[in-house]
């Protein structure tokens, strides 16, 4: 009888201890006022789409995750709507569902978007498989968060980016949405 409620202690104590990782708020996923205004007003937006290069595998069989890294295309300017919808959504907490993970999946990630004011970068990487996007700055994560309630709106604004992108269509298509 000890068992299963051992089992729940742990269960409930490894669930607090994600949830206690996870961003509570806007501010807390950009870590800095100054990340989030980097986004709110950025002067510049460009896109790319991110080309996954998986982790060598040692000679004893175990993987090297620190040579798992992603490869830029060519990046390509927002156009100014499409940026301020953008820059709207991602400010914005009904964006997020702070309670939920990534269930377990190592988010593949698959956009970038890089917000510019000044000498200042933030860019954001979108994972569609888990809707999980991870903010870098500085060359250094600086948050991560799900996107679920509104991955459809961000999908539909970067379909207007990448319209003939298969993989993005796609998963319009499985999504619903209107292409």
């Amino acid at each position: 009888m000890k068992r299963p409620s051992a089992l729940v202690f742990f269960l409930l104590a490894v669930s607090l201890a994600k949830a206690a990782d996870a961003p509570a708020s806007v501010a807390e996923l950009f870590a800095t006022p100054e990340n989030l205004q980097v986004v709110r007003r950025a002067t510049k937006i460009d896109a790319c789409l991110l080309r996954h290069v998986e982790a060598l595998v040692r000679p004893d069989g175990s993987i090297d995750r620190s040579t798992e890294r992603y490869e830029e295309t060519s990046f390509v300017s927002v156009p100014p709507d499409v940026a301020a919808r953008l820059k709207d959504l991602l400010a914005h907490e009904k964006t997020y569902d702070w309670k939920a993970s990534s269930g377990g999946r190592r988010p593949q990630f698959y956009l970038r978007l890089r917000f510019q004011r000044g000498e200042e970068a933030v860019a954001v990487d979108f994972c569609f498989l888990c809707q999980v996007l991870r903010l870098t700055g500085h060359g250094a994560e600086i948050g991560h968060a799900n996107f679920r309630p509104n991955a459809d709106l961000i999908l539909q604004a970067l379909l207007k980016v990448f319209p003939d992108d298969q993989p993005l269509r796609g998963l319009a298509k499985e999504s619903g949405l209107p292409l």
